[in-house]
């Protein structure tokens, strides 16, 4: 008998739960997508280093999975408690013809089963055939070649996917049945009647409190902005803080602040149904501005995780040929002497691996005093200097190395390069951030003199090289003196380094050189960085920002929209009595809804417009980081960003008008 109640009750409701089946559909189809990322791997062809990336990228994909899972988790109770509330006459007639509490939660029980299996089948198909394509675009992401195209299946995914989503369901339940339990029967049938308390009712206080928000707001800007370039300091706790609490401030005062000046102009005030809407937003917003900020601070991380995780990728693989130009790259960690010499003293015989190598140093001068003399920022000039601080050796007024001409010349000889030659009292200058070129070419045309080892010198006629001299993860060499060898003599020596190029097979002299020196690496007496490492882990690297922007970005987004629209659904089903009145007065059905699509359209743009304010300045500190990694541009991501919010926040917005809008002429 409940079964039937249940299903019957389910077709009657199906208007309501549109919205919320929806969203687990598209929660179980996301969850279980990238959750069966590793099951891709059997029809890509890996090595030793991208099989272990793709590794890396799975057990990420799986500790974030539980984080994702709390948020859904979260959603689906709230959304479950405005679906309890929508029906709460519904209980109450049950209760009222004397069917016990625990019988009504029986009816819950049944419902939440045959939604959650529909939901769990339906999404569970849907991520199956979407994880075909993105089997086709991690590929892309790790650069590796398709072995042949087969339909993929995760029976580890699926089983992770029902079981996470079983509990959800199992926690909505029990939390149906406390609810079912707490609430009176005369709740249950006058709750569409009652008025939300409003916390905030004196105006002023609002522009007060509006105004020390933007203040919360602006500190928070600022110190941000400052310390952009040193993430890891505890000012930036302190501007989240700042971040966090103007913006509850800003949503707890934002309708008090707009009732003031929207009624200082009466002609406006009193248009059309303006009074009935801004006593509406005054009423619910400042009653839910709890919500609203979150759902701000969840757009606002959904816009910079979208954003900064595609242009962070394309960074990484935009350089890659740059930063993987030699077999290996060693760097002597606590060696003094050259590292052909720190390996022949450990047996390991250069010969045996390669024919051609070139060792090298970088160079200071000697004394506090002297070094200070090269620093960027006086290269650059201060005022140039302070239009790139978002990189983080001018924002820290690094020291500019040094290197000899012989060095850079045997590099380029090794790469088959352009060498260069200089006159007696001249300097060249290199780099391998493009970002950079354009201040450091400034400074040569400006015939900016630098003094080295207490000599004077000026800039040759050879533009700004750019160059990348070594293998790494990224380009961080922002800029370096290159003198004739004569000059460098008597330099403090800097780090040691020695660029290889293997002979013969060379994955497997790569493999048989790192096993050699696998001791002295481990010891941390030298670093090495191979071709091979280098872009897998790059790539690898780029996949896992990528995957870890999309997976948290689109599911910040739908949490963001779900709960706006049951909100507004919610709220227009409270208020049908009062829009029976309206008609009653005389007010005709384009008006009415002409006020519902402001009302929705206000809740869905205020906390959006907030968040896309915040996001600019979070992505300015997006660009800082990606200009760590090398030359990228934030910026051009936001178009794919664009995208998925029209698609998805658009898309809720939509639904909620139109279900809001059928919801209000049905019922008056």
């Amino acid at each position: 008998m409940y079964s039937k109640l249940a299903k019957r009750n389910m077709k009657r409701s199906l208007k309501d739960y549109t919205i919320y089946f929806l969203t687990l559909v598209f929660g179980v189809c996301i969850f279980y997508t990238f959750n069966a990322i590793e099951a891709q791997k059997v029809i890509m062809k890996l090595n030793e280093y991208q099989a272990h990336n793709f590794s890396r990228l799975d057990k990420l994909m799986s500790v974030v999975s539980i984080f994702i899972a709390c948020v859904l988790g979260f959603l689906i109770i709230y959304a479950n408690n405005y679906l309890i509330k929508r029906r709460k006459k519904e209980f109450g007639v049950y209760l009222t013809l004397g069917m016990e509490k625990r019988k009504v939660s029986r009816i819950l029980l049944f419902e939440t089963i045959i939604i959650g299996a529909f939901s769990l089948i339906a999404g569970l198909v849907l991520g199956i055939f979407l994880s075909q394509g993105i089997s086709v675009f991690t590929a892309k992401l790790f650069h590796v070649d398709m072995q042949s195209f087969k339909f993929i299946f995760s029976a580890r995914a699926c089983i992770k996917t029902i079981t996470y989503f079983g509990i959800m369901y199992l926690i909505v339940f029990l939390f149906n049945s406390r609810c079912i339990g707490k609430i009176q029967l005369i709740d249950l049938l006058t709750d569409g009647r009652k008025n939300e308390k409003v916390r905030l009712k004196s105006i002023k206080v609002s522009v007060i409190v509006f105004i020390a928000s933007i203040i919360f707001i602006g500190g928070a800007y600022y110190t941000m902005l400052k310390i952009a370039v040193d993430l890891m300091n505890m000012f930036t706790f302190i501007a989240i803080i700042l971040g966090v609490i103007g913006t509850f401030l800003f949503f707890f005062s934002l309708t008090g602040f707009l009732l003031k000046i929207v009624q200082k102009s009466k002609k406006l005030y009193l248009r059309e149904l303006n009074m009935f809407l801004l006593r509406q937003l005054n009423s619910k917003i400042n009653t839910t501005f709890i919500s609203m900020s979150f759902i701000c601070l969840m757009l606002f991380i959904s816009i910079c995780m979208l954003a900064s995780g595609f242009s962070i990728s394309k960074t990484l693989n935009r350089n890659i040929d740059d930063l993987s130009q030699y077999d290996a790259s060693l760097m002597g960690g606590k060696v003094n002497v050259p590292i052909d010499e720190f390996l022949e003293k450990n047996n390991i015989k250069l010969s045996d691996y390669a024919n051609k190598y070139v060792k090298y140093n970088d160079y200071m001068n000697k004394g506090g005093e002297e070094q200070l003399k090269l620093q960027i920022k006086k290269f650059l000039g201060e005022e140039e200097a302070s239009k790139y601080n978002s990189y983080f050796d001018v924002a820290h007024n690094s020291i500019i190395p040094i290197m000899k001409l012989s060095d850079f010349n045997n590099i380029m000889e090794l790469t088959n390069k352009k060498k260069i030659d200089l006159n007696n009292g001249e300097y060249a200058v290199f780099s391998d951030l493009n970002g950079l070129i354009e201040p450091i070419q400034k400074a040569l045309d400006n015939k900016t003199k630098i003094e080295v080892n207490r000599q004077e010198l000026i800039p040759s006629r050879k533009p700004v090289i750019e160059v990348t001299i070594r293998n790494d993860l990224n380009k961080r060499n922002f800029c370096t003196f290159i003198v004739r060898d004569e000059v460098a003599e008597g330099l403090e020596k800097g780090f040691t380094f020695l660029n290889i190029n293997f002979k013969g097979d060379k994955l497997k002299t790569e493999q048989d050189f790192s096993k050699a020196i696998a001791p002295l690496v481990d010891n941390n007496q030298i670093f090495s960085v191979s071709k091979e490492s280098v872009r897998a882990d790059s790539f690898g690297m780029g996949a896992m920002i990528c995957y870890l922007g999309i997976y948290i970005g689109i599911i910040f987004l739908i949490t963001s929209a779900v709960l706006l629209a049951l909100q507004q659904l919610s709220e227009s089903a409270d208020n049908i009595e009062r829009y029976k009145l309206l008609k009653k007065i005389g007010v005709d059905d384009e008006m009415i809804n002409k006020t519902i699509l402001f009302q929705v359209g206000i809740y869905f743009l205020l906390p959006l417009i907030l968040a896309l304010i915040h996001a600019i300045v979070g992505l300015k500190v997006a660009k800082v980081v990606v200009d760590m990694l090398g030359t990228g541009e934030v910026k051009g991501q936001l178009i794919v960003t664009t995208v998925l919010f029209v698609i998805i926040y658009g898309g809720y917005f939509l639904i909620t008008y139109t279900g809001a809008k059928k919801m209000v002429k049905s019922n008056s």
